[in-house]
């Protein structure tokens, strides 16, 4: 019943105002359409206790580390899908360990729909004091680092901060945020920061129909190291 009120809530909304677009809402992106990328190879595992947070997991069917079933729209206000439109996207984590981040893995890629002029974005810490508008990014943490948005899944981007990454401490949540700049290398950018495998809440409604995907709108697949 929780899945059929959410899903007749959001009807009626693309109902009344003609477009999803009419409303703030998050920009989706869709199933990836594109040439995919080659499989990527096995990475050499990281030390468990440099790995502060992940849901990058393997899905046994596919050999991926995230879904390109869906995801979320990082652009610039340049890009070549919703010209004009600009998303920044951040996501929450707690730190399983106490360091300094050298580096952030994540399911980002070109959306695929077309040909961006640029493919570059900035990676940030933030930490959670945000007294204002609790649940939200607080403060920035650190120097910003830019990323290269890889051509296609399910390759990854990787935000290096070498030896001068923020530091972490265990049991702490901060997020990652993922921005455009006004740079010629970001302001076109059209990528898409793809769903962690782990995202789908599947559902059974106990009809014969057996168990169901859920809805669409998980966190981004990354790894913060």
């Amino acid at each position: 019943m929780r899945k059929f009120i959410r899903t007749l809530t959001c009807l009626c909304v693309i109902t009344a105002c003609g477009t999803a677009f009419a409303q703030q809402h998050k920009l989706q992106s869709g199933p990836y359409h594109g040439p995919m990328a080659p499989m990527m190879a096995p990475e050499a595992p990281a030390a468990p206790d440099a790995i502060f947070f992940s849901n990058l997991a393997v899905d046994p069917c596919t050999g991926n580390k995230y879904s390109s079933n869906n995801g979320f729209l990082l652009i610039g206000p340049n890009n070549c899908g919703i010209p004009g439109s600009t998303q920044w996207l951040a996501e929450p984590f707690i730190a399983k360990g106490s360091g300094a981040v050298t580096r952030v893995i994540l399911a980002v890629t070109n959306w695929g729909i077309c040909t961006p002029t640029s493919n570059k974005f900035t990676v940030q810490i933030y930490d959670d004091n945000n007294c204002v508008a609790p649940g939200l990014p607080g403060n920035p943490l650190g120097t910003p680092v830019t990323a290269t948005a890889a051509a296609a899944p399910p390759a990854t981007s990787s935000a290096n901060f070498g030896t001068t990454g923020p530091l972490l401490t265990n049991g702490v949540r901060y997020w990652v945020v993922l921005t455009t700049s006004a740079a010629a290398s970001q302001n076109g950018t059209t990528a898409v920061w793809w769903e962690a495998n782990s995202s789908i809440e599947p559902f059974n409604l106990n009809d014969g129909s057996g168990w169901l995907a859920g809805d669409i709108g998980g966190p981004g697949g990354f790894q913060v190291q």
